[in-house]
């Protein structure tokens, strides 16, 4: 029983999900409503709809990835370390990430293109979102920031993981059937 009590609480992985949500599903649909002017000219409604509903399937499965991380983190780490400031931690470890992410898809402009520019960048972002980490753990107001934003985030979840769950049993269906 002394593992489940490594875990961060309910309500604060609920923040760190509604935020990683918002930024993947805002990206997501960005995306998709940039392309649906041309879409309209070649394919049906029910094509559209089920390009979205395998998109928000697929976002669903790589929130869940992302938020994954900073959890087994707090599960692995000791806990003032890392479950202290659960929320502005996780937070300031998976942004410059999903920035970075959205960062490298951009630079994909044709099939041919390889970033590889892009790609050497890694070690970099990655040594600054630990280091952001260590930083937010200690400065009061840009924890307090990132945790009041994380809060009024939440309610994300409550038209996200319904959506999301929907999208999932029909690419479900589709699969099937």
């Amino acid at each position: 029983m002394a593992i489940f009590n490594r875990f961060p609480r309910a309500g604060q992985v609920a923040a760190v999900y509604a935020v990683i949500t918002l930024v993947v599903y805002s990206w997501t649909l960005l995306w998709f409503f940039w392309e649906y002017p041309s879409w309209l000219y070649f394919l049906n409604i029910g094509e559209i709809l089920s390009i979205l509903a395998y998109s928000l399937a697929n976002n669903f499965a790589e929130s869940l990835a992302v938020l994954a991380v900073p959890v087994v983190l707090a599960v692995v780490l000791p806990g003032k370390r890392f479950r202290e400031a659960f929320v502005a931690r996780s937070l300031a470890l998976v942004l410059p990430i999903l920035g970075y992410m959205m960062y490298v898809a951009r630079q994909f402009d044709e099939k041919l293109d390889y970033p590889s520019a892009a790609l050497d960048l890694a070690p970099l972002v990655l040594a600054g979102a630990l280091l952001l980490v260590f930083v937010v753990g200690r400065v009061g107001f840009v924890r307090k920031t990132l945790e009041a934003f994380a809060d009024r985030a939440v309610v994300f979840n409550y038209l996200s993981i319904p959506v999301s769950v929907l999208a999932v049993v029909l690419v479900g269906i589709r699969v099937l059937f």
